[in-house]
Formats: C-alpha cells, sequence, structure tokens
C-alpha cells in the first residue's frame, strides 16, 4: 500500500532555486501551497509583480492531502450562517464560493487539472432535520438545491441536498501549472517580518505587501491566530472501486466523505481535533466496510478551523496595514484558496473587504475559551518532551506513530522531524516514546 496520496503518483514539479540575493517586489506571498500560489496568480493577472516564497518545497505540505472537492456546499453551514451573521452576510460566503468555483473552471480550460463539473452532495444515514433546515436556509437566499434520497456505495440514508455545477480536480496538477508560471523561490524561510520587508537568515525582501498563506499562520506576537484556530486531522483510503459521480459528504458522526478520480474511489473519515486522542485505525474501519478489499493508497491531512466556522482572510492586524492573511479554511480549503485569492487581490487593489471574513472580528464564544483552557494545562504539565512552537507538551499518537501537540496541532515523526506547523522547527525526539 502507498502511504502518500493519490495525487503523488507521476507528479514531478519543478524545483527552484533558494534565494541567494536581497530582492524587491510589490506583493510577497509566504507560502506556496494552493493559497499561495492562487493568491500570486491572480495578483500577476492583474499587472502587479509578485514573488513567492516557500521554507519547504512547493506543493509539499497540506495540499497533497487534499481530496480535490471544489464546492459551495460547506456542510450545513447556511442555517447557521444566517443565525449568526444575518441573510447579507451568509449570502456574501455562497456568492464568493460561488464565484471560486467558476474561476477554477476558467483554469480547467487552461491547464491540465482534471476538472470535472459534478454534484456535491450533503447526506444523512440519522436525521432529515438538519438537511430540511439547510435547504430551506439555501432557498431564503435565492439558492437553487434539490433534496436526494440515495447516493452511491449502497449506503442508506435519510435524505441529502445537492449542489449542482460544484467540481472535482487534481490539486497537485493544478500546483505544477501554476508554479512554471510564477516567480518562486523554495528552501526560503523568512525568519524576521517588518513592516515593509522579509527576512531570511542572509537576505532580505523588500515589499509593499505581504500576503501570509502558510497553513497556519507563523507569527505569533499580533494577531493571536494561535488563540483563534485549532487543527483537525482526517484520514482518507484510495481502493479500485465503481465510480462515484460527484463529491458526497456525511454530516453524521463519524460520517464518511468520498469521490472517484479515475478507476479509484476516495473515502475518507475518522476526524477529529488534534488534541483529542487518535483512539480508532481508519484503515481498519474500512476494511471491513469494504470486506476486505485491498488499498492502494492511504493517507491524512490536517485543517486549520476558525471558532465560529468562517476563515479569516483580510488584514493580519490592525498594528501592520501591509500585512495580510488566508487561514481557517474549515475543512474546504480548495474552494477557499481561490476565493481567497479574489479577496485579497482586490483588498489590496482597491481595499475591498467582506465583512464576514475578517480576521478582526470578535472571537469571544465557547471554543475560544476551550482553546484557551487547553493550550493553559498542556503548558503546565510537566511531561516532556515538549512542542517548539509555544512549548506545550508533546502526546505521543501510537496508532500513527507521531508525537502531536495538542495545543495548536504540530506534529513530529518519531526522531522529531517536522510534519505540520504552526511549528516551525523540529525537535530531537529520538528514543522518546
Amino acid at each position: 500500500m502507498n502511504s502518500k496520496s493519490i495525487w503523488e503518483k507521476d507528479i514531478k514539479i519543478k524545483r527552484f532555486k533558494s534565494l541567494q540575493k536581497d530582492i524587491e517586489t510589490g506583493v510577497l506571498v509566504i507560502g506556496a501551497g494552493i493559497t499561495g500560489l492562487l493568491c500570486a496568480f491572480e495578483l500577476q493577472k492583474r499587472g502587479i509583480s509578485v514573488v513567492v516564497v516557500e521554507q519547504n518545497r512547493v506543493g509539499r505540505g497540506i495540499t497533497k492531502n487534499t481530496t480535490g472537492f471544489v464546492t459551495a456546499q460547506h456542510e450545513i453551514l447556511y442555517q447557521d450562517l444566517i443565525k449568526k451573521f444575518g441573510k447579507k452576510k451568509a449570502k456574501e460566503y455562497l456568492d464568493i464560493n460561488l464565484l471560486a468555483v467558476q474561476k477554477y473552471k476558467e483554469l480547467g480550460e487552461r491547464f491540465d487539472i482534471d476538472f470535472k463539473e459534478c454534484p456535491s452532495i450533503l447526506y444523512s444515514t440519522i436525521s432529515d432535520i438538519k438537511i430540511i433546515k439547510e435547504k430551506e436556509a439555501l432557498d431564503s437566499l435565492g439558492y437553487e438545491t434539490e433534496f436526494v434520497d440515495s447516493i452511491p456505495l449502497d449506503i442508506p440514508i435519510k435524505k441529502g441536498i445537492k449542489f449542482s455545477s460544484q467540481a472535482k480536480i487534481h490539486p497537485l496538477k493544478l500546483i505544477k501549472s501554476l508554479a512554471e508560471v510564477l516567480d518562486i523561490y523554495e528552501n526560503t524561510k523568512i525568519i524576521k517580518l517588518t513592516n515593509n520587508y522579509a527576512y531570511t537568515k542572509n537576505n532580505k525582501i523588500k515589499f509593499n505587501k505581504v500576503i501570509i498563506a502558510t497553513h497556519f499562520p507563523f507569527i505569533n506576537r499580533v494577531g493571536l491566530y494561535f488563540m483563534k484556530l485549532f487543527q483537525r486531522r482526517s484520514y482518507v483510503v484510495g481502493l479500485p472501486y465503481e465510480s462515484a459521480e460527484g463529491t458526497y459528504c456525511s454530516i453524521d458522526p463519524n460520517g464518511l466523505y468520498f469521490r472517484s478520480y479515475g478507476d479509484y474511489l476516495l473515502v475518507g473519515g475518522n476526524d477529529r481535533d488534534t488534541k483529542s486522542k487518535c483512539t480508532r485505525s481508519f484503515e481498519e474501519d474500512m476494511s471491513k466496510l469494504f470486506k476486505n478489499k485491498k488499498f492502494d493508497y492511504s493517507w491524512s491531512n490536517q485543517d486549520t478551523v476558525s471558532l465560529d466556522g468562517v476563515p479569516y482572510i483580510g488584514r493580519y492586524s490592525i498594528f501592520y496595514p501591509s500585512w495580510y492573511v488566508a487561514t481557517g479554511f474549515n475543512l474546504w480549503g480548495l474552494t477557499w484558496a481561490m476565493a481567497s485569492s479574489i479577496i485579497l487581490a482586490d483588498q489590496i487593489q482597491k481595499q475591498e473587504t467582506i465583512s464576514i471574513i475578517n480576521p478582526r472580528r470578535s472571537m469571544f464564544n465557547t471554543q475560544l475559551f476551550k482553546n484557551l483552557l487547553n493550550t493553559l494545562l498542556n503548558l503546565v504539565t510537566f511531561k516532556t518532551p515538549r512542542c517548539s512552537h509555544l512549548g506545550c507538551a508533546l502526546k505521543y499518537n501510537k496508532i500513527e506513530g507521531t508525537w502531536e501537540c495538542p495545543c495548536h496541532g504540530s506534529r513530529y515523526t518519531l526522531d522529531g522531524a517536522l510534519l505540520n506547523g504552526p511549528a516551525r522547527n523540529g525537535k530531537n525526539l529520538k528514543n522518546r516514546k
């Protein structure tokens, strides 16, 4: 079985040199995942000079592990958005994500990214109440959906709701295509950021604006994103199976999401917050479901989650007006990556914004205090080893064979190589199991 994602098969992305001299640019983008590259591409289209820097390699972070859903259907979110923010802001959320789907379609006409228009379906095997309420919420926003009573895999459902004309893509084919037309420096780690300069170990970059498009914002002294975000892991297997036309996502606890790619079915689930213990093997669960069919691929992914279910896209902090951020995409990274590129380009050019995703909105809610309590408890524990991010005590994940930070989601191999941030450095963890 291949422990890499199916997208890494036969895809070779161009290598780029590291920064070796001082440079100047209109916009600096930090992070060469799908968000950073789409932001850079949109700015470049608008005639703005832009440079991308990546501390490791292009597309080797979270993007390679996504399942490639492109949809404005983000679980049963719209009924909640209307309650929290009102119809106007909920409509803003819907419209920018529908525009993002359309922009992917346009990219699919230009680049070979395996773009396929298809329906997106949310379903429940437990109850139809939330599905019905979600359709009512979308009806009130003027968006047409329809109910479905069955889905592939012979999963009996109570009810589903379908968005037409959504899509699925090959994320690394998109990364490869974008990287070939952008100015990128790999293995270029930013260690200090001021109003208009970014510093590496040996060089500096002067900029007018900077977009921090790392998976988890790496600057802790302002913005307090480590308090406003938590991370969630999910697991995926790929196996030869009959085709599924669209993208499918359960709203139930321990539910599954799935899509097909070529002759393979990609099935994900076993979602858990990184502060919670991993207690089940997703591969074993899927082996039972598919009656011991062989899995050719098995991998995992990690998403940043905001406190209120809405991303943070806009100015990083009131203290640094030239800094911008895009994070907290809540398991819908591809669609929000494209939406971020449009939103941030508009802000940089015209100072326009969409208020619902403003990073400076109020975050005083139950989840904030849960995050703070969890962090404090792990900071004061005497256990070692500790995370290189903010010093929380690490926990050993026996099922995955990794060390994990329960505060902010950083992960390390048994030896201490960094797997996921927000930590930016590894640890010496040999013989610490």
